[in-house]
Formats: structure tokens, sequence, C-alpha cells
């Protein structure tokens, strides 16, 4: 209502006679119906993707990375291509929690999220997996084009000046990164979750603000 949604260009090519009242009658009725259809489908589409959003991040939540990542593996599947899952996880996020709170956490996790974005390509599928841990599906990306996004995005993240990052123990945040590769270290979702974590404990176990695969 008391919005442009598109416009209707209309001539009679076939007889060229004037158009008439009743044929603006007509093409007013289509346009009203037309426009209808439009913002019942935009609305649709923002209420599926409030669904499927993290309230604090916008980022896909849980429920549908765990589509996506489904949906993703039987694509590469079907195509016989590479894909890819990166974990990520913030170091020592409950120092900085206990010690400023959860709005100054809740602040963090929003600049980090928006990095995430800003360093993930059109095609990538970045999610918050829950808590402070984050997930990126690279479709048609082998392991070693995966290591070099998941290493830009550490170095970038330990790059940007976060609020109050001296509270950490290094005095800046840093991120821990897992990752996994369709078909060689699962063919399943759950595998490649499973192989992901495995090598985000290994960044841990390693020092921390360190990314591993297999």
């Amino acid at each position: 209502k008391d919005r442009v949604n598109g416009i209707i260009v209309a001539d009679n090519f076939i007889t060229n006679d004037p158009i008439t009242k009743d044929d603006l009658r007509m093409l007013t009725m289509l346009a009203n119906q037309a426009g209808l259809a439009i913002e019942n489908s935009q609305l649709y589409e923002k209420t599926v993707d409030r669904a499927h959003s993290d309230y604090l991040t916008n980022l896909w939540n849980h429920g549908y990375f765990q589509y996506l990542l489904q949906t993703e593996t039987e694509k590469a599947k079907a195509t016989k291509s590479h894909l890819s899952l990166i974990t990520v996880d913030i170091d020592d996020f409950k120092i900085y929690n206990d010690t400023l709170g959860h709005q100054a956490g809740d602040k963090i996790l929003k600049d980090l999220a928006q990095v995430l974005r800003n360093q993930s390509r059109k095609m990538d599928l970045v999610c918050r997996y829950g808590g402070e841990e984050f997930t990126i599906i690279l479709p048609q990306t082998d392991k070693k084009e995966a290591y070099l996004i998941a290493e830009r995005i550490r170095i970038d993240i330990q790059r940007y000046p976060f609020l109050n990052e001296e509270i950490f123990p290094n005095k800046m945040l840093t991120v821990s990164l897992g990752i996994s590769t369709f078909p060689e270290d699962g063919l399943l979702p759950a595998e490649l979750i499973a192989s992901s974590d495995n090598c985000l404990y290994q960044a841990k176990n390693k020092g921390k603000n360190t990314t591993c695969c297999r």
C-alpha cells in the first residue's frame, strides 16, 4: 500500500487502437493483484529469514546451519566437487564475558560476525553455531583454499580493534579455527562437523590463535 513495487507498461501492438477506460480498469486490477502478490512474497521471505537467523548477529542460526550443510554436502556429492567447513571459536571469551559482562560480550559477537561476513566470499555461508562459536560453509572449495581463507580471517580478526580487547590474556581478541573438507574428511555432515571440531581442539592445544586441518 502506498508503495511502488513495479511498473506495468502496456500498448496495443496488434490493432494500434487507443487504450480504453475498460482497458485501464483491467490493467489497474491486474497491477493491484500483482503488487499484492509481490508484497506477500517479500513478507514471506522476511519471515523465513527471521526464523532462520540468529537474533544477535543476524547470521544463519544453528538449525539452519544443519540444513545448509546437508544441502551443500548433497550438492558436492552430486557434482563430485569439494566442500569445506571452517569452525571458528573465540579464544578465552569466558574471561572477557566474566570481566565486562554479557552486554560487552554481545558487542564482541556482533563485531566478530561482521568481520566474518566481510572476509567471506558471496557464495560462502556464515553461521553462528552457538555461544562464541561460528561456522563457515565453503562450497566448491578444497582444503588448500579453505586454509588460505581461514588464515586470512584469523589475521583480520587479530588486527581488528575490538572494544576493550586488552582484557584478553594476549591483550587482543584472537580465534582458533578448525577445517574439514568433503570428501576426504567425511561424506556426511556429522562427519565433517566432527572432523572440524577435532581440528579446532588441536588449534586450542597448540596455544590458540591458530588454524588447524588434517
